[in-house]
């Protein structure tokens, strides 16, 4: 006769057991996702009242950080699928991007789609109704068009034409447009409706001016649209790395709002 501990029916509980055991892991792990409005989940057993307000008052104080993000189970995914992208493939290729080319090199192909850019630049300057800015964007792009060889050299600068970036989601908010909810992108990172929208309406402007013939080589050559998205991951001068803190989502969050909000009041 076999022994029990080696009986088929104690063989088929022992099969589940793992999954038993895992079960209520999995249930509680779905009441709450870590750290999500951490500010709210604070408790307080201190029986001092005077103590107690005193807490209630700078939980107040920090109600400033609290940002209109309705999907935020979502975007805290999306968030961390980012965190990883950007900490095993994007850095360490930015890092051999700066390695590998030298700088006056790398300055010469920043120059460049920066000087494309000024056609979305001068149209969103047009649709504000802003004249100077205008002239200024639209002479960026003769000067350094003709002068600095297709945009590789920029002697606007030096001709006190200085760079201004004026997208589409500054014009919707010219007219009035709110931001509307907080969205993080995969890849891209943090933005919110208007500016979500605004950057695939210019994608597509850009793709029927095709300035160049840039827009339709740089998407359909692998090779251009690797140096495309290296220059864009090395102009960005953010990591998320520089926010080592389980409230980087939230501060985040918080920094990206606020700086476009003080870019839409800057250029209005």
């Amino acid at each position: 006769m076999r022994n029990w501990l080696f009986s088929d029916s104690w063989l088929y509980f022992g099969s589940w057991l793992p999954v038993l055991l895992l079960l209520p892991v999995c249930l509680l792990a779905r009441e709450r996702i870590p750290f999500a409005n951490p500010m709210e989940s604070l408790s307080f057993h201190d029986q001092n009242s005077e103590e107690l307000a005193q807490w209630h008052s700078h939980l107040d104080q920090m109600a400033f950080l609290q940002v209109y993000d309705p999907i935020e189970p979502v975007n805290r995914v999306i968030y961390r699928f980012n965190v990883g992208l950007d900490k095993y493939a994007l850095k360490p290729l930015t890092d051999l991007y700066k390695t590998a080319i030298p700088k006056f090199i790398r300055l010469g192909i920043a120059n460049f789609f920066q000087n494309i850019k000024e056609i979305p630049n001068t149209l969103n300057n047009i649709v504000q109704l802003n004249g100077e800015a205008s002239l200024k964007s639209s002479g960026r792009l003769l000067i350094n068009t003709t002068l600095g060889m297709l945009g590789v050299f920029d002697p606007a600068e030096q001709m006190g034409f200085k760079y201004r970036n004026s997208d589409i989601g500054m014009t919707l908010a010219y007219y009035g447009a709110g931001a509307g909810p907080y969205l993080m992108i995969p890849v891209l990172g943090p933005s919110n409706l208007r500016d979500a929208g605004g950057l695939v309406t210019e994608w597509f402007v850009e793709d029927e001016i095709n300035f160049l013939g840039v827009p339709d080589k740089t998407f359909s050559e692998p090779a251009l649209f690797a140096v495309y998205g290296l220059n864009y991951r090395n102009e960005i001068q953010f990591s998320y790395d520089d926010f080592n803190t389980p409230f980087s989502y939230d501060l985040i969050r918080f920094l990206y709002t606020r700086k476009r909000e003080l870019e839409v009041v800057t250029f209005e």
